[in-house]
């Protein structure tokens, strides 16, 4: 079986879109936000690239790249089974991102004790010894986790130039939603710059380097179809981008 039509690029964008907000709303929402709430502290300002709670510790803060894992985990099942074609790339970029978010912000992290390993690394006195392993284990889970994705874009590399143009739009896509979010937050310049740009394009840089991997991973007897403009796939990251600009963008509060 062989592809000979182009995808339909809003649709794959919506997809990459949805699931880069999935990453998103498990990190701040559903991780730093939840562990704040469940530890009894009152959430100051929730937004797309920052959480402030009333309670501070490494649990919390170690909540969200946990969620990531959790989610990206997760998400792995459905996209090795699912049969449907959409179904199965939004599943794909799902775990993309959410294990590309969990392993480079690792690394990040414990090379720099910045952002969220910063409490657990001070909390535990950790040593070099401790960082540099964290750091590798990053990079490694990184390198890993694009093999893996490559495997899964494999039927999707059919004919040349295919698996680039999905990955690249649905990278490109989370770049648009992260900026647009964060372009209503009270430091919007500051924030789009060190937090939305590198949450979005820089977490996610591995996605570039999967279309060459996937290429060299075609079984000619499992070609993905084409990519049809799908209605629910476009209203529903409608939706979901109208809500991530208007409420993550200028941020939620349960402060009082």
């Amino acid at each position: 079986m062989t592809t000979t039509n182009t995808d339909d690029a809003v649709t794959v964008a919506a997809i990459g879109l949805l699931a880069y907000v999935s990453a998103d709303v498990a990190h701040h929402a559903l991780g730093h936000a939840g562990a704040c709430l469940a530890l009894g502290g009152s959430i100051n300002r929730l937004s797309s690239v920052f959480v402030d709670c009333s309670v501070r510790g490494s649990a919390i803060d170690l909540a969200g790249p946990l969620a990531n894992l959790t989610l990206g985990l997760l998400a792995w099942i459905p996209a090795r089974v699912v049969h449907n074609v959409t179904h199965r790339l939004f599943w794909i970029l799902v775990t993309a991102f959410n294990l590309f978010w969990w392993e480079m912000q690792l690394a990040f992290s414990a090379a720099t004790r910045t952002d969220d390993w910063a409490w657990f690394l001070q909390e535990t006195h950790a040593g070099n010894g401790v960082r540099y392993g964290l750091i590798i284990a990053g990079v490694v889970a990184y390198a890993l986790t694009t093999r893996l994705i490559a495997r899964r874009m494999a039927p999707f590399a059919q004919p040349a130039g295919r698996a680039r143009r999905i990955v690249t739009t649905a990278w490109l896509a989370s770049g648009a939603i992260a900026g647009l979010t964060a372009w209503l937050d009270p430091n919007a310049g500051w924030v789009f710059l060190h937090r939305a740009l590198p949450q979005s394009i820089i977490l996610s840089i591995g996605l570039l380097f999967v279309p060459s991997r996937a290429a060299r991973s075609i079984q000619s007897e499992a070609v993905a179809p084409t990519l049809r403009r799908s209605a629910p796939w476009i209203i529903a990251a409608f939706i979901v981008g109208v809500a991530s600009v208007a409420l993550l963008g200028p941020g939620l509060s349960t402060g009082r």
